[in-house]
């Protein structure tokens, strides 16, 4: 368990720092938010797509940030 926590933090703070990655899900928010910004009143389902995949996309970063604290919490443990 100690070890998959450790493999899994290392993993997502590689993520939360690879430009790429990071260039990657700013295109998505991007391209999310233009399309609802550009969507007309009866554009109710291109709305609910573009809010959906932001909402995973937060998802992703939610996870990544868990992954990250469950091994400062781990490392706080094992102090005490």
């Amino acid at each position: 368990m100690t070890t998959e926590i450790r493999i899994n933090a290392n993993e997502a703070k590689r993520l939360k720092n690879d430009t790429a990655f990071k260039n990657f899900m700013q295109q998505v928010r991007d391209d999310q938010l233009r399309l609802f910004a550009d969507s007309s009143a009866s554009d109710v389902d291109v709305r609910e797509d573009a809010h959906a995949i932001m909402r995973a996309v937060n998802q992703i970063e939610i996870k990544l940030d868990a992954s990250i604290q469950a091994e400062i919490i781990l490392d706080r443990k094992q102090r005490n």
